[in-house]
């Protein structure tokens, strides 16, 4: 941003053409790349870089009027700059109050297509959400960052709104000292380990891992298959894991599937739940089941 500078300020017009194309530029690369994690964050990036392009196309053509009125009219904006002024504040205030609508019916959709409260299928209320004295959380988020951090946030966001009132660890909202991952893993009743590419190379995961198996926590085991979202086949995730480590890990263990379409992404989540409650007291008695059928949700 700093290239337009470059030029003397008695050249204002070339600085604001300089200044259109690196713009022009930053968003053809951004719209082509997708550089950031979230997809909210490269929207918001483009947006911005969209909002420059029409400043610096005002600019430049205030400029253009202001250097000769003859080529003003021939763009229709009359014989000074204020027709170009003009235009394009009424063309901003379409374009802000139609993103506007846009993100107000994404909200919308949105929240229709949240995940409702889970219920026991036996009595239809909610399951008891209780916690030991020497716990803080009923779930703990193992993953690397790197290739998970995306897919466990999901997690524990559907999870809070399926199960109101649990409590789950994830590192980006509860860490506040990384030497003390040992003392998060006491103080969970369960660990969800999701397995993605890296997960068992990773020193803080397998400190996470050792820690589990020497606390000996319940697990439960996320799988993701999507090679081009950080995924890993499972058997290369069995053979990346530590030797001494394994037989915990894997041994009689069932692996849950991520999902990303919404209806089976409601049947990982409830599978979710469903090994999060069995690791508590109050449903350590449930059998295992597939599809933890002992648990619904409504409609």
């Amino acid at each position: 941003t700093g290239v337009p500078l470059l030029i003397g300020s008695s050249a204002e017009l070339a600085r604001v053409v300089v200044a259109l194309l690196v713009t022009l530029l930053s968003l053809a690369v951004h719209v082509s790349l997708q550089p950031f994690k979230r997809a909210v964050d490269n929207k918001l990036c483009t947006f911005v870089q969209f909002a420059l392009t029409l400043i610096y196309l005002t600019v430049l053509l205030i400029k253009v009027c202001e250097e000769s009125s003859d080529v003003c009219e021939a763009f229709g904006f009359g014989s000074s700059s204020n027709g170009v002024f003009l235009f394009f504040a009424i063309f901003s205030t379409i374009t802000l109050a139609a993103l506007l609508i846009i993100g107000t019916v994404q909200v919308v959709y949105t929240s229709s297509r949240s995940v409702p409260v889970l219920l026991l299928k036996a009595t239809a209320t909610r399951p008891e959400l209780s916690l030991l004295e020497t716990t803080r959380y009923h779930l703990f988020l193992s993953h690397i960052w790197r290739t998970g951090q995306d897919q466990v946030a999901v997690i524990k966001r559907q999870l809070q709104l399926s199960l109101p009132g649990v409590r789950i660890f994830l590192d980006v909202d509860d860490l506040s000292d990384i030497s003390a991952l040992e003392t998060y893993i006491e103080k969970s009743t369960v660990v969800l380990i999701f397995l993605s590419q890296g997960y068992f190379v990773s020193t803080n995961c397998l400190r996470e891992v050792r820690s589990s198996a020497k606390e000996g926590k319940p697990l439960v085991l996320v799988h993701e298959s999507d090679l081009s979202k950080g995924g890993i086949a499972l058997e290369d995730s069995r053979a990346e894991c530590p030797e001494d480590l394994r037989s915990f890990v894997f041994d009689n263990r069932s692996v849950i599937q991520w999902h990303r379409i919404a209806d089976y992404q409601k049947l990982s989540l409830k599978l979710v739940a469903d090994g999060l409650l069995r690791g508590s007291s109050a449903y350590a008695h449930e059998p295992f089941d597939p599809l933890a059928k002992w648990l619904v949700f409504p409609g």
